[in-house]
């Protein structure tokens, strides 16, 4: 069943079309290991600029082929490994990805990514990870209205360690650094970094149980050339997180994992208007997970949510995520497992483009969607995936409301 889980969350964060996925990462209990990979992926989407179809012939002024639909090949290669020093371990990963469109041509692009990771342990009460990740892909259009080739990179800098203070008492610290920045010149004014830093303390019963207490502290900065209604304006922003934490067995097959909280969210004091409160959010933040395991080849799991989130590409345009999924798997072999995800969001957005509301009222979002993901070992080396989803956004703001359906199949190769 570890297995299992495994794949679900490799499958989870496998991501969407223009970039094939890797074999999963190897076990601990392989050792050190290095394993060369190639790998396809073919996509067809039938909204790829995520527009309503009344914009439908604004795609046709884009470029020359543009389409509203279209099918895009992804020719991917790397490799990914592990190696064990003693009692240390680093992990590894490189690939690269070519992706070619059908008919929006100008949209082809080379991408990829690349992380590594020193798992540390000094004694038997200090231990950690520092580590690094890179990558580079399209800008999804779900996020952003600009309907060109913007290739963002993602870099992050990261550590945390764990001060074991007893047998059941822990330190826990860390510290991160994200990197956005655009290709796109027209992009540039959403490059963005992210320092962030997390403090607190965790109480352990068991293997699957724990109890925690935790600060969060998180400072945003944006180019300082904006403006806003010809004048200039300062996204910066810094956040303040106090939340608790349980994760609690129920039994052996049924698990929760809660974290519950408050957030506080501020921009710096502006001229544009007397109390400059657009872009700011303060209240509760929370996100309780459900697993469970009603047989050896099926897993059940709920979640809901009530957060803060916002998007890469565009993460001063803030919003709270209020929403539920549902995601069922099914292993009927060990070649085979069957994920499905069924969820609906509401999207409430606070930041600067709520300011609209002075003329209009504030953006408000609802994402619905359905998909599924097959995954197969044939044999050994070989991996296939098939990959669908269907999503629906609705939006007080049409311009961003849409329906999209897309899809692809991938397949990867391990050398050894």
């Amino acid at each position: 069943m570890r297995r299992l889980t495994k794949i679900i969350l490799w499958l989870a964060c496998a991501g969407p079309a223009g970039a094939a996925i890797a074999p999963p990462p190897p076990a601990p209990d392989e050792g050190t290991t290095f394993h060369l990979f190639v790998g396809d992926q073919y996509t067809y989407d039938d909204n790829l600029y995520r527009i309503p179809s009344r914009f439908n012939p604004v795609v046709s002024t884009l470029t020359p082929n543009a389409t509203r639909g279209d099918s895009i090949n992804t020719v991917s290669a790397g490799g990914i490994g592990q190696w064990f020093v003693g009692r240390q371990n680093i992990d590894f990963s490189l690939r690269a990805d070519y992706s070619r469109f059908q008919h929006n041509t100008a949209l082809n692009n080379t991408g990829g990514d690349g992380a590594v990771a020193w798992n540390w342990l000094v004694g038997s009460h200090f231990s950690g990870q520092v580590g690094a990740e890179f990558n580079r892909a399209l800008a999804s259009f779900a996020e952003t209205r600009y309907l060109g080739r913007d290739l963002v990179d993602d870099k992050n800098y990261f550590g945390k360690a764990t001060f074991q203070v007893g047998p059941h008492w822990a330190i826990v610290g860390g510290a991160r650094e994200m990197d956005i920045s655009h290709g796109a010149a027209v992009a540039v004014s959403n490059n963005f970094k992210l320092r962030s830093g997390n403090a607190g303390m965790e109480f352990s019963t068991g293997v699957s149980d724990s109890f925690g207490l935790e600060y969060r502290y998180a400072k945003g900065l944006y180019p300082q050339n904006f403006t806003f209604d010809n004048l200039p304006f300062n996204r910066d922003f810094k956040e303040d997180t106090y939340r608790g934490t349980v994760k609690y067995a129920i039994t052996e097959k049924l698990n929760i994992d809660v974290y519950a909280g408050y957030l506080k969210h501020t921009l710096p004091p502006q001229n544009i208007l007397p109390s400059s409160i657009f872009g700011n959010f303060s209240g509760d933040i929370w996100r309780a997970t459900l697993n469970w395991l009603p047989t050896e080849k099926t897993q059940l799991g709920f979640a809901g949510w009530h957060e803060l989130h916002a998007y890469l590409v565009e993460a001063s345009n803030y919003f709270i995520s209020k929403g539920f999924s549902i995601s069922p798997t099914w292993r009927p072999t060990e070649k085979i497992t069957v994920d499905f995800i069924a969820s609906r969001e509401d999207q409430d957005y606070v930041a600067i483009q709520s300011v609209l509301g002075l003329l209009a009222p504030p953006r408000f979002d609802r994402v619905t969607a359905e998909q599924v993901n097959v995954f197969y070992v044939p044999r050994e080396r070989w991996t296939l995936n098939l990959f669908l989803r269907n999503e629906r956004r609705t939006s007080n703001q049409t311009a961003f409301a849409f329906n999209d359906k897309w899809g692809n199949i991938s397949f990867t190769y391990k050398f050894w």
